[in-house]
């Protein structure tokens, strides 16, 4: 994302007192335990890894809401 990480945005989404609760889901490249605890960190309610398929998403989606 040119303006901000995909972590910067979660956390600014998050200080919005009307997106609290609001689930996101972070689409990413990145593998590594840390990064997913970041994204945690910041307030991701999912993590999903691209490339993926359908049905990995479904299931995601279903787990996150």
């Amino acid at each position: 994302m040119p303006v901000m990480t995909g972590f910067e945005f979660v956390k600014a989404v998050r200080m919005q007192s009307q997106y609290k609760f609001t689930p996101i889901l972070m689409l990413t490249t990145e593998t590594s335990p840390e990064k997913k605890q970041e994204g945690k960190a910041v307030g991701a309610t999912g993590w999903l890894v691209k490339p993926f398929n359908p049905e990995t998403l479904l299931k995601t989606l279903q787990r996150v809401l």
